[in-house]
């Protein structure tokens, strides 16, 4: 990809796929804790974006902290990306038809609330979706330009520890989770793109 096209959600959405799925991908073993979040993917004006949200104060975990739309798996759901897509139609209005699937990044467990979390990497190709938050559980919903989060990541020092692995996004301070979710993706960009994941 050339360098203006290298954070445009559609040219991403057509290599992302092979890439994830030749990663030697981290996949945990459930523990009865479990959840699934979607790192969504949209263009405006030809520029790359993603969704991300900021959780309420209503909400049993993680108060006020910078999320993923997803959440835990429920008996009904099919698997825990059927939770993902589950929970970001509740939380943020965006129907689970309306997204492509491009693949999953690296389990990981939060160990403030001791879920295993699934994330799932998916493209809504019809530009900006119509998002609405559900307020008892979303804040805020903040559309991110890809092109922050990836200078975001260039900024962190290596290696990243518990305090340094931050991303300052539209005035929020992204840390644990979410920020590992974005490293991980940050890492499968800057390959395909040819960029290097640090200065």
């Amino acid at each position: 990809m050339n360098a203006r096209c290298d954070i445009c959600a559609a040219d991403l959405a057509r290599v992302l796929p092979d890439a994830l799925e030749g990663r030697d991908r981290v996949a945990l073993d459930p523990t009865g804790r479990d959840a699934g979040v979607l790192l969504i993917l949209f263009d405006v004006d030809a520029a790359g974006h993603v969704v991300l949200t900021k959780r309420s104060q209503f909400v049993a975990h993680h108060k006020g902290e910078i999320s993923l739309p997803g959440g835990k798996f429920e008996p009904g759901d099919v698997d825990l990306l059927g939770a993902a897509l589950r929970e970001a139609e509740e939380e943020i209005a965006v129907p689970r038809a309306s997204l492509q699937v491009l693949g999953p990044l690296d389990d990981v467990h939060t160990i403030a609330s001791g879920f295993t979390v699934s994330p799932w990497v998916a493209h809504h190709p019809g530009g900006r979706p119509d998002m609405t938050p559900e307020q008892s559980e979303i804040a805020r919903i903040l559309e991110v330009p890809l092109a922050d989060v990836l200078a975001a990541d260039r900024r962190i020092p290596e290696p990243p520890g518990i305090e340094t692995l931050r991303y300052a996004l539209q005035g929020e301070d992204v840390w644990g989770l979410t920020a590992r979710i974005l490293r991980t993706f940050s890492a499968v960009v800057h390959q395909v793109s040819g960029q290097r994941a640090a200065p």
